[in-house]
Protein backbone atom coordinates (compact mmCIF):
# COMPACT_ATOMS: atom_id res chain seq x y z
CA UNK A 1 0.00 0.00 0.00
CA UNK A 2 2.85 2.44 1.18
CA UNK A 3 4.30 1.64 -2.39
CA UNK A 4 1.31 2.03 -4.06
CA UNK A 5 1.08 5.75 -2.23
CA UNK A 6 4.56 6.44 -3.08
CA UNK A 7 3.84 5.88 -6.87
CA UNK A 8 0.99 8.47 -6.66
CA UNK A 9 3.14 10.61 -5.32
CA UNK A 10 5.90 10.79 -7.37
CA UNK A 11 3.10 10.61 -10.35
CA UNK A 12 1.34 13.46 -9.11
CA UNK A 13 4.51 15.87 -8.48
CA UNK A 14 5.85 15.13 -12.13
CA UNK A 15 2.60 15.55 -13.29
CA UNK A 16 2.81 19.36 -12.08
CA UNK A 17 6.64 20.32 -12.93
CA UNK A 18 5.39 19.12 -16.44
CA UNK A 19 2.22 21.24 -16.60
CA UNK A 20 4.30 24.18 -14.72
CA UNK A 21 7.00 24.20 -17.72
CA UNK A 22 3.97 24.12 -20.03
CA UNK A 23 2.69 27.09 -18.66
CA UNK A 24 5.98 29.06 -18.73
CA UNK A 25 6.31 28.22 -22.28
CA UNK A 26 3.18 29.78 -23.44
CA UNK A 27 4.02 32.32 -21.37
CA UNK A 28 7.31 33.21 -23.07
CA UNK A 29 5.07 32.69 -26.59
CA UNK A 30 2.76 35.22 -25.75
CA UNK A 31 5.42 37.56 -25.00
CA UNK A 32 6.77 36.68 -28.35
CA UNK A 33 3.55 37.45 -30.08
CA UNK A 34 3.04 40.71 -28.42
CA UNK A 35 6.41 42.19 -29.45
CA UNK A 36 5.37 41.08 -32.81
CA UNK A 37 2.19 43.11 -32.85
CA UNK A 38 3.55 46.14 -31.77
CA UNK A 39 5.68 46.65 -34.71
CA UNK A 40 8.47 49.44 -34.83
CA UNK A 41 8.19 50.49 -31.30
CA UNK A 42 8.97 47.33 -30.26
CA UNK A 43 11.38 46.49 -32.36
CA UNK A 44 13.33 49.64 -30.43
CA UNK A 45 13.07 48.79 -27.46
CA UNK A 46 14.82 45.48 -28.10
CA UNK A 47 17.37 46.75 -30.64
CA UNK A 48 20.74 46.19 -28.13
CA UNK A 49 23.29 48.34 -30.12
CA UNK A 50 20.95 50.29 -32.59
CA UNK A 51 17.99 52.30 -32.77
CA UNK A 52 15.26 50.90 -35.62
CA UNK A 53 12.65 52.55 -36.46
CA UNK A 54 10.92 49.76 -39.33
CA UNK A 55 7.47 51.47 -41.05
CA UNK A 56 7.71 48.98 -43.58
CA UNK A 57 3.97 48.25 -44.98
CA UNK A 58 2.02 50.97 -43.04
CA UNK A 59 0.27 53.06 -45.88
CA UNK A 60 2.59 55.75 -45.47
CA UNK A 61 2.21 59.19 -47.55
CA UNK A 62 4.33 61.71 -46.25
CA UNK A 63 7.24 61.25 -43.65
CA UNK A 64 5.96 63.59 -40.59
CA UNK A 65 7.72 65.17 -37.62
CA UNK A 66 7.09 62.11 -35.55
CA UNK A 67 9.69 59.91 -38.14
CA UNK A 68 12.15 62.87 -38.61
CA UNK A 69 12.23 64.16 -35.33
CA UNK A 70 13.68 60.92 -33.93
CA UNK A 71 17.20 61.79 -34.47
CA UNK A 72 18.97 59.31 -32.18
CA UNK A 73 17.46 56.69 -35.05
CA UNK A 74 20.56 54.85 -36.65
CA UNK A 75 18.05 52.30 -38.84
CA UNK A 76 14.95 54.09 -40.57
CA UNK A 77 12.80 51.25 -42.63
CA UNK A 78 9.90 52.84 -44.83
CA UNK A 79 10.01 50.27 -47.71
CA UNK A 80 6.56 49.43 -49.43
CA UNK A 81 4.72 52.28 -48.73
CA UNK A 82 3.10 55.34 -50.87
CA UNK A 83 5.39 58.05 -49.98
CA UNK A 84 6.07 60.66 -52.75
CA UNK A 85 8.14 63.20 -51.51
CA UNK A 86 11.00 63.63 -48.63
CA UNK A 87 11.10 66.72 -46.26
CA UNK A 88 14.35 68.40 -45.82
CA UNK A 89 14.18 68.22 -42.13
CA UNK A 90 14.97 64.63 -42.77
CA UNK A 91 17.89 66.03 -42.41
CA UNK A 92 18.45 65.97 -39.01
CA UNK A 93 18.58 61.91 -38.96
CA UNK A 94 22.38 62.46 -38.77
CA UNK A 95 22.47 59.03 -37.26
CA UNK A 96 21.08 57.00 -39.69
CA UNK A 97 23.41 54.52 -40.87
CA UNK A 98 20.48 52.75 -42.81
CA UNK A 99 17.81 53.91 -44.66
CA UNK A 100 15.75 51.74 -46.67
CA UNK A 101 12.82 53.94 -48.78
CA UNK A 102 12.63 51.25 -51.53
CA UNK A 103 8.60 50.23 -52.96
CA UNK A 104 7.39 54.05 -52.92
CA UNK A 105 6.53 56.36 -55.49
CA UNK A 106 9.63 59.16 -54.91
CA UNK A 107 10.22 61.08 -57.67
CA UNK A 108 12.12 63.23 -58.98
CA UNK A 109 15.66 63.38 -57.02
CA UNK A 110 16.32 62.93 -53.47
CA UNK A 111 16.71 65.68 -51.06
CA UNK A 112 19.91 67.90 -50.98
CA UNK A 113 20.04 67.46 -47.38
CA UNK A 114 20.90 63.56 -47.77
CA UNK A 115 24.47 64.90 -47.50
CA UNK A 116 23.53 65.52 -43.73
CA UNK A 117 23.06 61.53 -42.75
CA UNK A 118 27.18 61.64 -42.94
CA UNK A 119 26.96 58.05 -41.33
CA UNK A 120 24.99 56.53 -44.21
CA UNK A 121 26.66 52.80 -44.81
CA UNK A 122 23.32 51.43 -46.73
CA UNK A 123 21.06 53.84 -48.79
CA UNK A 124 18.12 51.53 -50.68
CA UNK A 125 15.84 54.08 -52.53
CA UNK A 126 14.92 51.06 -55.26
CA UNK A 127 11.74 50.43 -56.95
CA UNK A 128 10.36 54.21 -56.97
CA UNK A 129 10.07 56.54 -60.25
CA UNK A 130 13.15 59.05 -59.42
CA UNK A 131 14.64 60.29 -62.57
CA UNK A 132 18.09 62.06 -61.02
CA UNK A 133 20.60 61.56 -58.54
CA UNK A 134 21.35 64.51 -56.13
CA UNK A 135 25.37 65.54 -56.11
CA UNK A 136 25.38 65.94 -52.51
CA UNK A 137 25.28 61.62 -52.25
CA UNK A 138 28.91 62.08 -53.35
CA UNK A 139 29.48 63.57 -49.36
CA UNK A 140 28.74 60.27 -48.29
CA UNK A 141 32.00 58.93 -47.94
CA UNK A 142 31.00 56.13 -45.27
CA UNK A 143 28.42 54.55 -47.94
CA UNK A 144 29.02 51.03 -48.79
CA UNK A 145 26.02 49.61 -50.09
CA UNK A 146 23.81 51.83 -52.99
CA UNK A 147 21.24 50.56 -54.01
CA UNK A 148 18.99 52.59 -56.95
CA UNK A 149 17.62 49.86 -59.08
CA UNK A 150 14.60 49.79 -60.97
CA UNK A 151 13.71 53.61 -61.35
CA UNK A 152 14.17 55.71 -64.22
CA UNK A 153 17.58 57.33 -63.68
CA UNK A 154 18.85 58.26 -67.06
CA UNK A 155 22.26 60.60 -66.24
CA UNK A 156 24.97 60.36 -63.02
CA UNK A 157 26.08 62.86 -61.22
CA UNK A 158 30.22 63.23 -61.51
CA UNK A 159 30.30 63.32 -57.74
CA UNK A 160 29.70 59.78 -57.37
CA UNK A 161 33.85 59.61 -58.03
CA UNK A 162 34.15 60.41 -54.30
CA UNK A 163 32.79 57.25 -53.30
CA UNK A 164 35.00 55.34 -54.86
CA UNK A 165 37.32 54.37 -51.30
CA UNK A 166 34.21 52.81 -49.69
CA UNK A 167 31.40 51.96 -51.92
CA UNK A 168 31.45 48.61 -52.58
CA UNK A 169 27.65 47.87 -54.53
CA UNK A 170 26.25 50.23 -56.45
CA UNK A 171 22.76 48.74 -58.12
CA UNK A 172 21.45 50.00 -61.04
CA UNK A 173 19.48 47.52 -62.74
CA UNK A 174 16.74 48.33 -64.85
CA UNK A 175 17.68 52.37 -65.30
CA UNK A 176 17.91 53.56 -68.92
CA UNK A 177 21.59 54.03 -68.77
CA UNK A 178 23.86 53.84 -71.68
CA UNK A 179 26.67 51.31 -71.97
CA UNK A 180 28.80 54.29 -72.15
CA UNK A 181 27.46 55.52 -68.98
CA UNK A 182 28.23 52.19 -66.80
CA UNK A 183 31.43 51.89 -68.70
CA UNK A 184 32.63 55.34 -67.77
CA UNK A 185 31.02 54.69 -63.85
CA UNK A 186 32.65 51.87 -63.57
CA UNK A 187 36.18 53.40 -64.50
CA UNK A 188 34.98 56.49 -61.94
CA UNK A 189 34.26 53.91 -59.14
CA UNK A 190 37.59 50.69 -59.56
CA UNK A 191 36.78 49.49 -56.36
CA UNK A 192 33.07 49.06 -56.59
CA UNK A 193 30.50 45.99 -57.61
CA UNK A 194 28.00 48.06 -60.15
CA UNK A 195 25.38 46.28 -60.88
CA UNK A 196 23.52 46.73 -64.44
Amino acid sequence: MKYLLGIIVIALIAGGVFAGFNLGKNDNGDKTNNTTKNGASSTSKTASNSKVMDLSNQGITKVTEDIYGKTDTTELILSSNSIQTLPTEMGRMTNLELFKIDHNKLDGSLIGEIRQMSRLTTLDVSYNNMTGMPAEIGQLNKLQTLDYSYNKISGLPNELENLKNNLKEFNLTGNPLSQNQITELKAKLPNTNVIF
